[in-house]
């Protein structure tokens, strides 16, 4: 008998185990490293006239030359595009070539630049080390884009702290790892408009210290710039597009803010998380939810439009990138509420008092508002061109005789 109770608590404790080793590999979040390779690169010539560029050679410099000049590296990976928007950074890793220099070990630092700047067509002859005469839109050590716009500072601009710093010396790779590149290539992703790449800061104080890299341009594709990103993603990420009819001309949509809901499957399909953003001119927007892996309704608000509902429920998986398209059907909203318009379905127009329905009070508001020549970011501008007037109201009014109302479940 005890035999027998011994091997069922075995079996117990085995089958307990299982599961619980099966629980957690299906709790674990996955990491994901991609290599970047998509950059820009350029050098700043210490130049008092700011000339000298070399947006589409081989090499980029930094430190200082034996007649004392001084030279400084720019560099810009294109995070976006290979990383999902709701990525968490783990680590981040920048691996060059130094193809040539004449000094031992210096240290090379990676410093934040605060300010965008170009790499355009000159390239620069031999070597490379003088550089040669900057083109539109190259970086120099006066431009930011050559010769329209400028840095503060001659030289760039660039944060006080380093993000990371490493010694440089013979021929070879050279690879810089830190948790502020972690937390810069995260704000990066988060603001893309705010990537502006970093600096090579090398040894300045002293002559002969100055070290070449090779560029994005190099004949050695082996050679050239690598950022490597380890990420995971928590969030569900979802890719929407959705067209609001007034701001849609048959090509793009005026860019504005959109709210995206999800909601329970089962009524009373309450509201599980949402998100504002900024659509482009095509109408999509990528948002992050915090919700579980489950099944939503997505709903989409405009400050002018109708609330429009998926037409179904839909799978949304957290640590995967999903996408919804309401624009390639009418059946892709709930209730088939969209409208077609030169090609491309698209949410109503015209719920100005968002009280899900488009009728003469929505009318009234508009025809005041145009009375009075109202113009600026307001709910009775149902076009999206920053005026009340007739255009506004024909949209209101066509809706309101066709009794445009929202669908729900």
């Amino acid at each position: 008998m005890s035999k027998i109770n011994e091997q069922f608590k075995f079996l117990l404790t085995a089958n307990f185990i299982l599961a619980l080793f099966i629980f957690s590999a299906s709790n674990v979040v996955s990491q994901t490293t991609v290599n970047i390779t998509l950059c820009n690169d350029n050098t700043l010539y210490e130049d008092p006239t700011g000339e000298t560029s070399n947006g589409s050679g081989q090499y980029f410099f930094t430190g200082t030359t034996v007649s004392e000049q001084i030279r400084r590296g720019l560099i810009k990976f294109y995070v976006k595009k290979d990383i999902p928007q709701c990525a968490v950074i783990t680590n981040v890793s920048l691996r060059l070539h130094m193809s040539r220099t004449i000094s031992g070990d210096k240290n090379v630092e990676l410093r934040n630049v605060e300010k965008d700047w170009g790499a355009s067509f000159s390239d620069a002859p031999g070597e490379e080390g003088f550089g040669t005469q900057a083109e539109s839109g190259d970086a120099t050590w006066l431009h930011t884009f050559y010769n329209t716009e400028t840095w503060t500072n001659p030289g760039g601009d660039f944060s006080a702290n380093p993000s990371a710093v490493i010694p440089v010396g013979g021929v070879g790779f050279y690879t810089w790892n830190s948790p502020q590149m972690i937390q810069d290539v995260q704000s990066w992703l988060n603001d893309p408009q705010t990537n502006y790449g970093w600096m090579l800061y090398g040894t300045e104080d002293e002559a002969a210290t100055a070290k070449r890299f090779d560029s994005r341009e190099n004949d050695s594709v082996s050679f050239r710039p690598v950022l490597t990103v380890t990420y995971i993603v928590n969030d569900i990420s979802l890719y929407t597009a959705s067209l609001i009819e007034g701001f849609f001309d048959g090509i793009e949509m005026v860019p504005d803010t959109l709210k995206i809901t999800l909601r329970n499957q089962n009524s009373p399909y309450a509201p599980v998380d949402s998100e504002k953003g900024l659509s482009n001119n095509l109408g999509d927007l990528n948002n992050c939810f915090s919700a579980p892996t489950g099944m939503y309704y997505i709903v989409v608000n405009h400050r002018n439009s109708i609330e429009t509902w998926s037409k179904f429920p839909v799978l949304l998986t957290q640590n995967y990138g999903d996408y919804y398209n309401f624009t390639d059907a009418a059946n892709k909203a709930y209730g088939d509420n969209q409208v077609l318009k030169l090609g491309s379905y698209c949410i109503y127009s015209g719920d100005v008092d968002q009280d899900g329905l488009v009728d003469i009070t929505d009318g009234g508001l508009v025809d005041n508002d145009a009375s009075v020549f109202a113009t600026g970011y307001i709910p009775t501008d149902v076009n999206g061109d920053d005026l009340a007037d007739l255009a506004d109201a024909s949209i209101v009014d066509n809706n309101a005789n066709n009794f445009v109302s929202k669908m729900t479940p």
